[in-house]
């Protein structure tokens, strides 16, 4: 991307903010696009299921519209809603009743309405994998891998930034080696 075109998108951003805050469902929608796939993907893998992923992506989208007055912009808008899926999805796991991930996972079929979640149910050995992680690490690097800076996912974890350079390298490396990769 040229400095010309990040700069248009970054202007193309901030009018659909400022609409959006007006009240501009569309403006909205057009912003939740940009972030909706890598929210459900952080969702998705934190909460291990698609049907609690969907439920925390549909908080999400609400408290991003909700708090849409509290987007200052200093980071791009997928980064901000990032953030607000990782609170979100671990709100639904810690809502969820016990064994209630069971019966989740019998269930989830029936919600199955887009290919990119069909992609991600059929990654089954990343899925182990990240499962396998530290919480800290998988977060970090879902966080990292959705487009956010160390400078952001440190904010967004509330420690250093060079923790968070560890835990993303220690995950990728713990994920190659049991991806074979």
């Amino acid at each position: 991307m040229t400095s010309g075109s990040l700069s248009s998108a970054v202007e193309d951003e901030s009018l659909l903010v400022v609409a959006a805050r007006a009240g501009d469902e569309t403006a909205f929608a057009a912003l939740w696009s940009t972030a909706q796939r890598q929210a459900f993907g952080v969702c998705y893998h934190l909460t291990e299921n698609r049907a609690d992923a969907l439920d925390a992506l549909q908080e999400t989208q609400l408290a991003a519209w909700k708090g849409l007055s509290t987007f200052e912009g200093k980071a791009p808008f997928r980064a901000w809603v990032l953030a607000i899926a990782r609170n979100a999805a671990l709100a639904v796991v810690r809502r969820r009743a016990p064994g209630g991930a069971v019966f989740s996972e019998v269930v989830e079929d029936s919600v199955v309405t887009d290919p990119f979640e069909d992609t991600v149910a059929e990654l089954t050995d990343l899925r182990r994998a990240m499962s396998a992680l530290p919480s800290s690490h998988r977060e970090a690097l879902l966080l990292w891998a959705g487009g956010l800076t160390y400078e952001q996912v440190a904010g967004t974890l509330g420690v250093s930034i060079n923790n968070v350079k560890v835990w993303i390298h220690r995950a990728r490396r713990r994920l190659q080696a049991e991806l074979g990769g």
